[in-house]
């Protein structure tokens, strides 16, 4: 990303252009970049806007060179050299690489792979060499970009809209416990689906009061929405609030059997976040529940797979891990 700009829409939602399309990440090319020469990884990484195209020396201001190393993994990293000083930084600077032992195309596998929801032991067996903690600390920051994603897309748009059907539901997740004394364990997820689209939203929620889900709708469904919901006496003042609310008892029926309303698609979307995340173990998920939920709600936004949605995530990776291009007054001293 150029030094100075500011993007007012996140790079992840702006067009691509069919030359930044044409098969630059498909895996095998990663593939090529691992086995190749260091340069061209350099170069792909500048195309891409992974890692910075320039950097200004700290002590004359000058554009620095990227010189060639071969004392140094990545093979190149910036230099300024004069009479008076001599200037190293790492091409990393800043970016989605920076602080990691591995090689630049190493990360880029992997973050390919958990982009095609591979699994650990696939990986680890893949490279043979790289840990499983490795592996899902590369994972939990694949998700910290998708959670970044959506608060930016979030911010830009609501879902629904006049005469467009809304499902809202609240939902609660976690490992249930039955000990004496102890309350069942969980969070309450309110979430809201637009139908026809993949357009939605997902909220952790500490209570379920009617302030809460109303104001939360407020925020993420546009006025004019037709609102489905069960009987939950939170909703009841949603119809005036600017929306048109129909409900369905689900003590009774799952689907009104005189109006036909029902939240099937809300519903079916619990069932399935919830059986992700009980492949990934309720353990695992306790301690970053809210990033699990962000990758959900990224593959529904976005897609679920593929080179498409690997292009997609480079950008948002961008958008929260833009290169450096100068040192920054927080830099530790080098």
């Amino acid at each position: 990303m150029a030094s100075g700009a500011v993007a007012k829409i996140p790079r992840f939602v702006q067009q691509r252009t069919s030359e930044d399309n044409a098969g630059v990440y498909d895996l095998s090319v990663l593939y090529k970049l691992r086995d190749g020469s260091k340069i061209d990884v350099i170069k792909f990484c500048m195309n891409v806007n992974l890692i910075a195209k320039e950097y200004v020396c700290c002590k004359c201001g000058e554009k620095m060179v990227l010189s060639e190393r071969n004392d140094i993994s990545d093979g190149y990293n910036w230099v300024c050299r004069k009479s008076d000083h001599y200037i190293k930084r790492t091409v990393r600077k800043g970016s989605w690489f920076d602080g990691s032992r591995l090689s630049i195309p190493e990360i880029l596998i992997i973050t390919y792979l958990w982009v095609k929801k591979t699994t650990n032991e696939w990986i680890i067996d893949e490279f043979g060499y790289i840990s499983e903690p490795t592996v899902t600390d590369w994972k939990s920051f694949c998700r910290e970009v998708c959670v970044n994603m959506l608060v930016s897309y979030n911010y830009e748009k609501k879902i629904g809209g006049v005469g467009m059907v809304v499902e809202i539901d609240e939902s609660k997740f976690g490992k249930r416990k039955y000990n004496r004394g102890k309350r069942v364990e969980g969070k309450w997820v309110f979430g809201g689906i637009e139908r026809g689209t993949t357009n939605c939203f997902f909220k952790v929620v500490e209570d379920r009061t009617a302030e809460t889900l109303i104001e939360i709708t407020k925020k993420y469904v546009e006025p004019g929405s037709i609102v489905l919901s069960d009987c939950w006496q939170s909703y009841t003042s949603l119809k005036n609030e600017g929306y048109t609310h129909y409900t369905v008892n689900h003590s009774k029926n799952f689907k009104d059997p005189v109006t036909g309303v029902h939240t099937n698609s809300i519903e079916g979307t619990w069932s399935a976040i919830k059986t992700q995340f009980r492949k990934q173990g309720t353990n695992k998920c306790k301690d970053q529940f809210d990033s699990y939920l962000g990758e959900y709600m990224f593959r529904r936004k976005f897609g679920s797979s593929g080179k498409a949605l690997f292009t997609t995530f480079i950008n948002g990776i961008v958008d929260l891990y833009p290169p450096q291009t100068e040192d920054s007054k927080d830099d530790p001293k080098e």
